[in-house]
């Protein structure tokens, strides 16, 4: 049975391993879906429940309880530090994990995370899913110059560039905050920064993972985001009316949770969840979508040629005005 799967809600660039698993998805089970954002505000499709994820954290030893023992800073302070402190190291290197649980469909993705310096806005991302005997793939490379970004699905290739000069240019015209060079990226410093703009972080827990104690920050989404995934609603919220949470489609969650680490805010994991009580943590309510950074690296040697794209002879689209787009709505 198809259904009409919009892109998997995603918080913008940032978290495109999440974007990857709902393009892929919604192109391999419905190529006449379409999504006309970022966040898929496609109707809800009319489906069976899905089978969610488990909602106790996998990462690690069992939680040491949800008790907030240490006195920590607001919410929304916490990931605009942890963003700082992404841009601020001189390499990082992790492993990804992703599952999305979607219409039934499990949707499971691994990759790699490369960033170097600030000042060099050089990235590597890759991430690869399975669909039957296939493998799709999402790459994206920076290599200071331009931002390469290369899907492959079932059926289809393509491949974006990003002038990311030009694209600083815009943003700095935009009256975007300083420091966005490194946002331009599109790697974890945006990820956290586009969070920020996009969920209304509301509180603070603590609890162990592999990795060590974490900062798990939750928020719920925005107004400015619930009109846009619910446009039936948008006039409402934009008067002041308070919306409808409730009628938020099914597949799309209504909270994220980031786990971040204590010493040195790194963000481990992040879960998108469908609350029963948005605002709230339950380990019932389901996981739509995890992922985690495994193997993680601060400040160690990168070989450079990891950050080099040869296109070869495909002509790559003009990705520049999206991307500025993206980074400033």
């Amino acid at each position: 049975m198809k259904h009409r799967l919009p892109i998997f809600p995603a918080i913008v660039l940032g978290m495109v391993c999440a974007v990857a698993a709902g393009v892929f998805a919604a192109r391999t089970r419905d190529q006449r879906t379409a999504a006309s954002t970022a966040f898929g505000n496609a109707a809800p499709a009319a489906a069976a429940a899905d089978a969610p994820l488990p909602r106790v954290a996998p990462a690690g030893p069992p939680s040491t309880g949800h008790a907030n023992l240490v006195p920590v800073p607001p919410p929304a302070e916490l990931i605009a530090r942890a963003g700082e402190r992404m841009a601020s190291y001189d390499s990082l290197s992790a492993k990804i994990s992703l599952h999305s649980q979607v219409f039934g469909e499990s949707l499971i993705a691994s990759g790699l995370y490369l960033q170097g310096p600030p000042a060099s806005r050089r990235l590597r991302l890759e991430l690869k899913i399975k669909l039957g005997e296939k493998v799709c793939s999402l790459q994206q490379v920076s290599d200071g110059a331009a931002l390469w970004i290369q899907e492959t699905t079932l059926d289809n290739f393509r491949l974006g560039r990003v002038d990311l000069q030009e694209a600083l240019s815009q943003l700095h015209q935009a009256g975007h905050r300083a420091g966005v060079d490194v946002l331009a990226l599109g790697g974890l410093p945006s990820l956290l920064d586009s969070l920020n703009r996009s969920f209304d972080f509301q509180s603070v827990r603590t609890e162990k993972l592999a990795a060590g104690p974490t900062y798990v920050v939750l928020g719920v989404w925005k107004p400015k985001m619930l009109a846009v995934l619910m446009p039936d609603q948008k006039a409402a919220i934009e008067s002041g009316a308070a919306a409808d949470r409730s009628r938020l489609p099914r597949h799309m969650p209504n909270q994220v949770e980031v786990y971040l680490g204590r010493d040195n805010l790194f963000p481990y994991q992040i879960d998108y969840a469908r609350a029963a009580a948005p605002g709230t943590h339950n380990d019932d309510d389901p996981v739509l979508s995890r992922m985690k950074m495994l193997d993680v690296h601060f400040d160690q040697p990168i070989d450079p040629a990891q950050f080099v794209y040869k296109p070869g002879e495909a002509v790559p689209a003009d990705d520049t005005a999206v991307f500025v787009r993206r980074l400033t709505r």
